[in-house]
């Protein structure tokens, strides 16, 4: 049998291209690197001595997440925009490491594409660091992937590991969560990085909008507002820990909005009432609205209508967290109530 002269190259992998977008994202990478990283760009294992962290803890416990920005990447590569997307994956995963009381401080990459291009992947590697860098977290090791036959052209896949520390006694659990506590909401940005799906089929399919469109408000473009960068959460987190206001409960609102993120951290037998008119919405939840017809409860399942994180304080602590946060960086959204289903109940006044 004749043997088929046919290399890595031909069936679709590009190894060196690969190797220059990690090359030339390298500075950057290494700009969040502090003292406690001890392996270099490259390794087989990310190491981090936690010699120094743990002389802060007297029970310290490890928390980790793993996050990815879903179909948002389509909406990036639509723009041809990657300066924010990297933000979205680096939040996506340290927000949720924050919402039981931790802080992140180091964090792993993943990037997989059908045909990695090296000025994209440079681009997102740069974005992540950027936002690591501003988080005080190491990105310590990652990992890109070229992929031809699992991934249709052109798409990518971001994946995100983020770990962090919390004191046993300060991890927010929701356990002591009473009914009559207070219900804040903290703003989101906008989608963050969930219901991409339905918005882009919702936008560009049955609306056929383009992406410099503006929205019903005139002003906002569609594109801008779909990669509106997901906000961080966990600096905000740590500020309220540190002025003594621990929370009772933090549920971060991603994938399954209000409705199935907060009972995420409430006790058995409690639900909350939630006022969907007691914040302002952006103009993309605006157009949302006025344009899909779907029920109250799917609405707020899918997206996080306007609202990133939620915190459970006692009502005496109410004015504290308020004017600890500023009176326009958070809203009274609801209260707990009694519930053997833990449900979320939606109201408008």
């Amino acid at each position: 049998m004749k043997k088929q002269k046919i290399t890595y190259k031909d069936a679709g992998v590009d190894i060196e291209k690969a190797d220059k977008a990690i090359a030339s994202a390298k500075p950057i990478i290494q700009s969040t690197f502090n003292s406690n990283v001890v392996s270099s760009i490259g390794g087989f294992g990310a190491m981090y001595s936690i010699k120094d962290v743990l002389l802060a803890y007297d029970d310290p416990i490890l928390v980790q997440s793993i996050d990815g920005v879903g179909t948002k990447m389509s909406v990036a590569q639509k723009c041809n925009n990657f300066d924010f997307i990297g933000h979205d994956l680096v939040n996506a995963c340290c927000n949720d490491v924050a919402a039981t009381g931790a802080k992140p401080f180091t964090f792993l990459d993943y990037i997989a594409s059908s045909n990695l291009e090296p000025l994209v992947v440079s681009d997102i590697l740069q974005s992540i660091s950027v936002e690591c860098k501003k988080l005080g977290v190491s990105l310590i090791g990652g990992e890109t992937a070229e992929m031809p036959g699992t991934y249709h052209k052109n798409e990518y896949d971001l994946v995100g590991i983020a770990t962090g520390i919390v004191e046993r006694k300060d991890i927010v659990d929701g356990s002591n969560v009473q009914s009559g506590d207070i219900v804040v909401g903290i703003p989101s940005s906008g989608l963050h990085t969930n219901g991409y799906s339905l918005a882009r089929k919702l936008f560009f399919d049955e609306l056929n909008m383009d992406i410099n469109d503006t929205l019903s408000d005139k002003k906002t473009v569609l594109g801008t507002a779909l990669l509106a960068p997901h906000k961080n959460y966990s600096n905000l987190i740590n500020v309220l820990i540190k002025a003594g206001l621990k929370p009772k409960s933090l549920a971060h609102i991603t994938g399954g909005g209000l409705i199935d993120n907060v009972p995420r951290v409430l006790p058995d037998g409690l639900g909350v009432n939630i006022n969907i008119n007691s914040w302002p919405k952006l103009p993309i939840f605006q157009h949302i609205t006025d344009t899909l017809d779907l029920g109250l409860s799917e609405l707020y399942r899918t997206f996080n209508m306007g609202i990133g994180l939620t915190i459970v304080v006692d009502r005496a602590q109410k004015n504290l967290l308020i004017e600890t946060l500023g009176i326009n960086n958070c809203f009274v959204i609801g209260s707990v109530v009694p519930d053997l289903k833990r449900r979320v109940y939606l109201n408008d006044k």
